[in-house]
């Protein structure tokens, strides 16, 4: 008996170092037959203080998010007239414990644009936190409209989106903006993978903010995991701009209503931040 238990766990042994030697040499491809809103790579040209950003995904929708229009464009944006970041939230249906969580950046000549940090999926393929632990996925920073990533999240997901303000300088914004962009080149050439608790939407935010301001944010957190509570971990750690609590700054940054209300008009970043007034539409 006790020799066929050894049997047993050598075998396991051998099977676990067998997926670590897989696992550890297995590369992220560059290419691959991937889903249609993941297939175009952005990448940003820079000459001073100006950053062209080429294929900013455009998507428009049919009645429901599969009748997609693929749709990109070219854009220059001027650093000196980035004024403001905020921060999105996008809780998944039936699993408060997870969410999506992603950066977009405003401009004052009324010019905005989203990165969000996704699993790049092949066609098929689904999400899966589990596979998400495994090399599964490459790692993908996506450019992108609002009247994209956050309209097909209000509009067809039908799910809860909040928009809270950062609690950053315009000189801090400008950094955060362009460390983003050139880790989005990079990936273009080199990808890595992505995790489901080292490198995900929101642990990623924080490797940037990190990586700028040393020390800002604790290094490990299991709100970074359990992302669900990613607005609350902003929250407490002060890179929200408000000075309400977290229930009303939820209440009052939720733009699902008012975006469902006006759909794809083309003032859409600036009508779903008129907090005060989203009552009149």
């Amino acid at each position: 008996m006790n020799r066929i238990i050894k049997i047993i766990i050598c075998f396991l042994i051998f099977c676990f170092l067998l997926l670590f030697l897989w696992q550890w040499f297995k590369v992220p491809p560059i290419n691959g037959d991937w889903q249609l809103p993941l297939a175009v790579q952005a990448h940003a040209d820079f000459d001073g203080d100006l950053v062209t950003i080429k294929n900013v995904r455009n998507f428009k929708y049919g009645s429901q998010e599969q009748e997609m229009y693929p749709a990109y464009y070219d854009q220059i944006y001027d650093l000196n007239k980035l004024s403001k970041v905020w921060y999105i939230v996008e809780p998944f249906k039936n699993k408060d414990y997870a969410a999506h969580t992603f950066l977009s950046f405003e401009f004052s000549d009324n010019k905005y644009i989203t990165i969000s940090i996704e699993a790049r999926k092949t066609k098929g393929q689904d999400y899966s936190l589990i596979m998400g632990l495994l090399h599964t996925y490459p790692l993908m920073y996506i450019a992108a409209d609002e009247r994209d990533t956050i309209f097909v999240r209000t509009n067809m997901r039908k799910d809860k989106v909040y928009l809270y303000p950062a609690k950053v300088t315009p000189d801090q914004a400008k950094v955060l903006f362009v460390d983003i962009l050139k880790r989005m080149n990079d990936l273009a050439k080199k990808p890595i993978w992505y995790n489901t608790f080292t490198a995900n939407c929101t642990s990623s935010i924080v490797y940037h903010i990190n990586k700028i301001w040393p020390g800002r944010l604790p290094s490990f957190s299991w709100q970074y995991w359990v992302t669900g509570y990613a607005d609350r971990a902003a929250f407490d750690q002060g890179l929200i701009d408000t000075e309400l609590k977290m229930d009303q700054a939820r209440e009052e940054y939720y733009i699902t209503d008012i975006s469902q209300k006006i759909g794809d008009v083309p003032n859409y970043s600036q009508i779903i931040r008129e907090f005060d007034e989203n009552s009149k539409y």
